[in-house]
């Protein structure tokens, strides 16, 4: 299994970067995948719908190296923390998918509050994408 990536790694990396206006929150993120762990940064703001979120994210490979950069929007189902997800490589593929929170916020909370208590301690869940992949998330704030 290739070797994990280091916090200390995605903190280095995250700290040299300034959130562009209007991006209220940023962290790091790891996921897993076909047994492969991976991670970087994320940031993210509120739209004018509290039940949705977009933001920016990495994927970053020791000793700090930006490989994938690009976009992300969620949507969360009323009354749940789960919902959809799409992202794209700035200049290439889109991606899209499910995701669930393992988190204890009130279910008609905003979207945005998710990412708000992964700044306090970190947040789980799991996700799908349209290629039948699926793995393990971890936020946490920055």
């Amino acid at each position: 299994m290739p070797r994990a990536l280091s916090r200390r790694c995605l903190l280095a990396a995250a700290l040299c970067q300034t959130p562009p206006d209007g991006f209220v929150l940023k962290g790091f993120w790891e996921a897993t995948a076909s047994g492969y762990r991976i991670g970087g940064t994320w940031q993210a703001r509120g739209t004018s719908d509290p039940q949705e979120c977009d933001g920016l994210w990495t994927v970053i490979r020791p000793p700090g190296e930006v490989v994938l950069e690009g976009t992300w929007n969620a949507r969360k189902r009323r009354g749940a923390w789960e919902g959809g997800w799409t992202a794209r490589i700035t200049g290439g593929a889109r991606y899209s998918g499910t995701w669930k929170a393992a988190v204890r916020l009130p279910a008609d909370a905003p979207l945005l509050e998710l990412f708000e208590s992964a700044l306090r301690k970190p947040v789980n869940g799991t996700w799908a994408d349209s290629a039948r992949r699926s793995g393990a998330w971890t936020l946490w704030g920055g």
